[in-house]
């Protein structure tokens, strides 16, 4: 398979106990339970406890809709041609600059070996080169997706990964809390994980659309790591965009109304983003949020020293990564003598 390739192992996601493969799919010695592998992709869901089944894709190949690859969009001639044209305008490039997955991948693979990378929820997008160790998972079928998996129930053993990418998962899952503790799990000590999630944005994918987090909610979100940056993701250009679209199509649910009106928002979706540059100072108003953090050993970050912190520690969207600097190859096994608890937030790298 194409995870074992890669140099992982895979497990149960509902005990975490190995699997062993043959004709019949992937078996759990432990609880008994099989999971299918549908077109050499393995479907690793605990149906125990997730939204999804496993029937969903052993049945009917799970959702592989446009979103998850441009080539997956069914439709022809005109009709796709303005599918093209809408996604390219509501794609529009932000002019607030934040560093993006494959640059926090680089950032980290310049650290020392070839790190070991989980990409949860890939939405259709590769990241990374040949040479890289790059698992991708995803709850529906599409380019690139090595494995289906609940970030719920991430299958993977302990301190299987060196960097966890979660961009525009979070507001997805129905508990965020559990599915950050899954990816602290999943992370070898010293271990990062990037993260980008919604703040002030209408919803999308509908009824798998649970959550939005402010900076400092979001900060809280990732308690069990020290932070290494953090910032805007979206400013209050593309907040401006989200709101103008969504209230053009609060005025009517009529067909011959909605067309126009998506479409003259995402007309005004350029030029209303090169304004999140200018509007640099709305950090409580931003689009969203993205976090770099390393994984914390020991108690979290408590909720009071969150709190003192809000005014100084949120940073505005530094336009780049930290210095790189050389990880310790061999860990200490067991964590120093407490010390006075550091800062919630600022750009701090913990080598």
């Amino acid at each position: 398979m194409t995870a074992e390739r890669l140099g992982f192992r895979l497990a149960c996601p509902h005990d975490k106990a190995p699997l062993t493969e043959d004709a019949a799919g992937l078996h759990c010695a432990a609880c008994g339970a099989l999971y299918p592998v549908v077109a050499g992709v393995p479907v690793l869901i605990d149906d125990t406890s997730s939204v999804f089944t496993v029937a969903d894709f052993a049945r009917s190949g799970g959702y592989a809709g446009a979103s998850y690859g441009r080539d997956a969009d069914g439709a022809s001639g005109a009709r796709r041609l303005y599918h093209r044209l809408a996604r390219w305008l509501g794609d529009a490039p932000s002019s607030l600059h934040h560093p993006d997955a494959a640059e926090v991948l680089a950032w980290r693979a310049a650290q020392g070996p070839p790190p070991r990378v989980l990409v949860v929820g890939s939405g259709g997008i590769t990241l990374g080169g040949p040479g890289d160790r790059v698992l991708q998972t995803d709850v529906a079928f599409g380019p690139g997706v090595h494995v289906i998996a609940d970030a719920h129930d991430l299958p993977f053993e302990p301190a299987a990964f060196d960097l966890v990418i979660a961009v525009a998962v979070l507001e997805h899952v129905v508990d965020p809390e559990r599915c950050v503790a899954e990816i602290h799990r999943v992370l070898a000590p010293g271990g990062h994980v990037y993260a980008v999630t919604p703040f002030l944005q209408p919803v999308h994918m509908g009824a798998h659309d649970f959550t939005r987090f402010t900076p400092i909610g979001h900060r809280r979100l990732f308690r069990h790591f020290d932070e290494v940056a953090a910032g805007v993701a979206l400013g209050m250009g593309s907040v401006l965009a989200f709101t103008f679209g969504a209230a053009l199509l609060s005025v009517s649910q009529a067909r011959a109304w909605r067309l126009p009106a998506r479409f003259l928002a995402l007309l005004a979706t350029p030029l209303l983003r090169r304004l999140d540059g200018v509007l640099r100072h709305g950090a409580d108003a931003a689009g969203g949020c993205w976090f770099l953090g390393e994984r914390r050993g020991g108690a979290p970050i408590s909720d009071r020293a969150l709190v003192a912190s809000y005014h100084t520690g949120f940073r505005q969207c530094p336009g780049s990564l930290p210095p790189r600097k050389a990880l310790n190859p061999s860990p200490p096994a067991s964590p120093p003598p407490a010390a006075p608890e550091p800062a919630a937030s600022g750009s701090t790298w913990h080598a």
